[in-house]
Order: structure tokens, then C-alpha cells, then sequence
């Protein structure tokens, strides 16, 4: 692809846009129910939960089965840990991620993904997948004190890339990452196949793609 006269970089929410990781966090939160005389939540459930990061997903899945949302806090080391130690073991990049990442670094584009999962965990995964060599920047759910959709971790990731809101575009899954993007000045591309609470349609992106490999010719369009 020809770089977009528009941008210079992009930035990149992970799960639901870049990966499907709903059935790792599905075991590791059955392990933690299980741990709490709780009952387990399936891959239908795990989906609608995910999206604003770790602690709001343990709240979730404790709110659904039966348990006290309130003690997310006290158990969230030890969900962590669980999830952390295996991230990787049935997560995979959704199909033509990773050859469409490989056309926009040979545009010449810079990419950061900015998602509300833990950093470390991030980090770990888009090592274990090999997705860590296209990445600029990294920022997580716990970089910074605020989390999308707060517009502050997308314009963290500007800095790092030492790149200006108007040269870049964020690309999503759900409300957060629209609501985040227009925060922080940048047009926005959502996905329609994530794990969106409502429907991407809807959530105002200037641009929405069925699939991943749509985005080059997404960002051409601006």
C-alpha cells in the first residue's frame, strides 16, 4: 500500500481488534469463580465483558454469577496472576492482522497499540504472538492513572511516537475507543467483528471494516 497522505501513524486497540483472547480470559476467570465457590461464565458471557480492562471484567463476572462486584479489588492480584501466567496459550490474531501490519510499517507508518488491558500482560502476548515487532509503543489499562475512554493513554502513545493528533488515526472495537479518539483529535476506524457493547455502527467512527485487512484502504479513504 501507499503510505495515507493523511497519517503517519496509527494506534491500535488489542483485544477484539487485533485479538481474539476471549477464551483465555474465560479459563482464567473460571479458575478464580471456581476458587470462590462460584459458578463458571461461558465464551458468549466472557465477550460481553470485555473491553475496559481487568478489574471492570472481574466486577462483571462476579456481578454475574453471583458474587460481591466489591471484591474485585482483593482478587484482582490473584486473577492476574492465573491470566498472566498461560495469556497466550488460545489467543490468536484475528485473520490478516499480521499481513496488513506488515503493509502499513512498509508504508512507513508508525503503530502503538493503546488497550485497557494490564501492560504487562500486553506485552507478554504480543511477544508470545510475534506482534511485538511491528509495535512503536505500548500503552496499557495500568500505564497511566487514567484508561480509555479517557483520552490520556491515546495521547501517551502520540508522545512516545513523537507524532501530532492530527496525523494519526485510532482503530477499535467498541465505544471507549471512538470516545477516546475524538477526545484526543483522531478520526477513528472501528471494527464490526470485536467484542463491542452495542453496535459499532452506532458508536460514531468516521470509518467502520468488517475485517482487519479492510484498514489500508480505510485509511486511504480519509
Amino acid at each position: 500500500m501507499d503510505r495515507p497522505q493523511r497519517f503517519d501513524a496509527v494506534l491500535l486497540d488489542l483485544d477484539g481488534t487485533l485479538i481474539d483472547s476471549a477464551r483465555d480470559l474465560m479459563e482464567a476467570l473460571n479458575r478464580l469463580l471456581a476458587e470462590q465457590g462460584l459458578r463458571a461464565v461461558d465464551l458468549d458471557e466472557t465477550r460481553a465483558m470485555i473491553g475496559d480492562g481487568a478489574r471492570v471484567l472481574v466486577e462483571r463476572a462476579l456481578a454475574r454469577t453471583g458474587g460481591a462486584p466489591d471484591d474485585a479489588a482483593r482478587l484482582m492480584p490473584r486473577f492476574l496472576a492465573i491470566y498472566e501466567a498461560d495469556a497466550s496459550r488460545h489467543t490468536r490474531p484475528y485473520p490478516g492482522v499480521v499481513e496488513t501490519l506488515e503493509r502499513l510499517k512498509a508504508a512507513g507508518l508508525r503503530l502503538a497499540v493503546v488497550t485497557n488491558k494490564p501492560e504487562a500482560a500486553t506485552r507478554a502476548i504480543l511477544e508470545a504472538l510475534a506482534l511485538d515487532r511491528f509495535m512503536d509503543a505500548v500503552v496499557g489499562g495500568d500505564t497511566l492513572a487514567q484508561r480509555k475512554p479517557d483520552p490520556a493513554p491515546l495521547r501517551e502513545a502520540l508522545r512516545r511516537l513523537g507524532i501530532e493528533a492530527g496525523r494519526a488515526a485510532m482503530v477499535g472495537d467498541n465505544h471507549h475507543d471512538v470516545e477516546a479518539g475524538h477526545a484526543a483529535g483522531l478520526p477513528v476506524v472501528a471494527v464490526s467483528y470485536g467484542y463491542a457493547h452495542g453496535a459499532p455502527g452506532e458508536f460514531g467512527a468516521e470509518r467502520l471494516i468488517d475485517r482487519f485487512p479492510d484498514l489500508p484502504d480505510a485509511l486511504n479513504s480519509f
